[in-house]
């Protein structure tokens, strides 16, 4: 998704929406393993953090790379820092994905999205 053509922004807020709405769609609401294993196996199991780790990094230089992407066509500005924005990308989608196995509906979340992509 962050990788189809069209505008970056446009795209970072649909992979967002899409992760939010998956995340509600699922009737048990147990939400992202990534983020449940690193919530309660990672402190004392070091395979899983590992695993984690990289999973995290992987989709935060997906971030990154999109980031860079928007600046090169002049919809981010070129003085934002792309390693920082890809985290702060990361940390968004992540906690998108523990707000969703709690959340009554989609309000929060959005309230989280619109402003996050709009910060760019």
């Amino acid at each position: 998704m962050l990788e189809e053509p069209g505008p970056v922004k446009a795209r970072l807020r649909k992979a967002l929406e899409f992760l939010a709405e998956l995340d509600l769609a699922a009737p048990d609401r147990r939400g992202c393993l990534a983020v449940n294993v690193a919530a309660e196996l990672a402190r004392t199991d070091e395979t899983a953090a590992e695993l984690v780790r990289r999973m995290f990094d992987r989709t935060e230089d997906a971030f990154r790379a999109l980031i860079e992407e928007g600046q090169r066509t002049g919809e981010i500005s070129p003085g934002r820092d792309p390693v920082a924005l890809g985290s702060l990308l990361l940390n968004t989608a992540m906690g998108l994905r523990l707000m969703a196995r709690i959340a009554e509906g989609s309000d929060r979340l959005v309230r989280v999205i619109d402003p996050t992509v709009d910060s760019l």
